[in-house]
């Protein structure tokens, strides 16, 4: 889990069902790509510093850019991808699905800072209620 964002904010964000991968370190997705049975990319996590936090943005057109160039693989990893963040085919179409406010909130996270590091789901979605309607 990421030490820069606060208890409160972990806390919060589990009681509104937000995937906790999102706060993985390098180290935990690392663990997770073995468990899921490709511990050949362990390497291309850790030396590309990919943490939960990049899990939105981790799709079919990076996988190569990090090393994963297996099309079969690629496909697998990507399908556990969103079946881990619960988005399932949502997507496919990035834009369309920014309407949602868990896939913004996702795609905030994966930036860094204060703001983004203090900010739980609720406030997010409050902040931000007029792009959701």
């Amino acid at each position: 889990m990421s030490e820069r964002t606060s208890r409160y904010v972990i806390s919060a964000d589990a009681h509104c069902n937000v995937p906790m991968a999102i706060y993985w370190c390098t180290e935990d997705l690392a663990h997770w790509i073995e468990k899921i049975g490709y511990p050949q990319y362990k390497e291309c996590i850790t030396s590309n510093s990919i943490s939960g936090r990049h899990l939105i943005y981790l799709d079919a057109s990076v996988m190569p850019d990090i090393g994963i160039t297996d099309f079969v693989h690629i496909k697998d990893i990507c399908a556990q991808i969103r079946e881990l963040l619960g988005l399932g085919d949502q997507l496919l179409n990035m834009p369309v699905a920014m309407r949602d406010p868990m896939v913004a909130y996702l795609d905030f996270r994966r930036r860094t800072g204060q703001t983004t590091q203090s900010t739980c789901y609720k406030e997010f979605v409050y902040k931000y209620r007029r792009w959701f309607k």
